[in-house]
């Protein structure tokens, strides 16, 4: 009959194995020297193998021993970050679980505002995107979409969608003077429909337009916009601060609706109702005041 594999003895070997010396491990685990031998003594009895050779103050792992703690040491280590973990969890009042299914919103609006709202509120935001529709019971407390909805829940608009076409400064000097045409356009595989949108708004035939590069997602698209590759049709809201700081510039006849919405939900299975309100609420009146001219 096998003999069960004691934990502590396990814990206080990997100790040893990581500080080399019966001392150092005893100091890092908080118990006396002698416990450690005690526990050591009690795991090569239960293995039948000598696991350390001691050489005076020093030791080796035997053979065995740098066998068991190969074995073992990643998931003591994961074990105990798993049980730390658990210890310190924040309590989830004071934290809202934000879910949206628009990376690059994420990215480019909503991260770089959220240390506003916690420091004015503090409270902390876990931020999730998920491109899937919520499924019932999931935990979250705010949904923050443009394609997504929550039936039955309270809702906020928070702006509706206009595309702009942007590029570099020093592309469109470069480009001054020619048609559309002859412009080297860039877009994003995660909102195919925005580019065909605008040239079709402006009479133009999407087949006729110059692909200079294609990103992943809108934010790529943004940075490549902002290096020169080329005029990128974007979502105003998501390059608002650069055509504000002037990274960026506007090109065309104006502003193109599309008749998306970007909407904020209130979860109505969420156990923190009034913050989530709160949220939604500041979210809103946040960009408003981001997009007033």
């Amino acid at each position: 009959m096998l003999e069960t594999v004691p934990l502590v003895p396990l814990r206080v070997f990997v100790a040893v194995g990581r500080q080399g010396n019966f001392t150092r491990a005893a100091q890092s685990l908080g118990i006396t020297q002698s416990a450690v031998s005690r526990h050591i003594a009690t795991l090569e009895k239960v293995s039948k193998q000598a696991l350390f050779i001691r050489r005076g103050p020093y030791i080796e792992l035997t053979a065995a021993g740098l066998q068991l703690y190969d074995t073992v040491k990643d998931a003591m280590a994961t074990l105990e970050m798993a049980i730390q973990q658990i210890a310190h969890q924040p309590d989830q009042h004071g934290r809202l679980r934000v879910r949206t299914s628009m990376p690059s919103f994420s990215m480019t609006v909503m991260v770089p505002m959220l240390g506003q709202f916690t420091a004015q509120h503090a409270m902390q935001i876990d931020l999730i995107t998920n491109l899937s529709p919520p499924r019932p019971n999931e935990e979250f407390d705010v949904l923050i979409s443009r394609d997504l909805n929550l039936p039955d829940s309270e809702s906020w608009e928070l702006t509706r969608e206009e595309l702009v076409c942007v590029a570099a400064p020093a592309l469109i000097q470069q480009h001054s003077g020619q048609t559309w045409e002859h412009w080297p356009m860039v877009t994003a595989r995660s909102r195919p429909d925005i580019l065909g949108v605008w040239a079709l708004d402006q009479g133009i035939e999407p087949s006729r337009l110059l692909m200079s590069a294609t990103y992943d997602h809108l934010f790529f698209a943004i940075a490549g916009a902002i290096a020169g590759s080329g005029f990128l049709v974007v979502p105003r809201l998501l390059v608002m601060d650069h055509l504000r700081d002037g990274v960026l510039r506007e090109v065309g006849p104006g502003q193109v609706a599309t008749g998306a919405t970007y909407m904020a939900y209130v979860n109505a299975q969420s156990p923190q109702q009034r913050d989530a309100r709160q949220f939604c609420r500041w979210l809103k009146s946040s960009l408003r005041q981001r997009l007033a001219p």
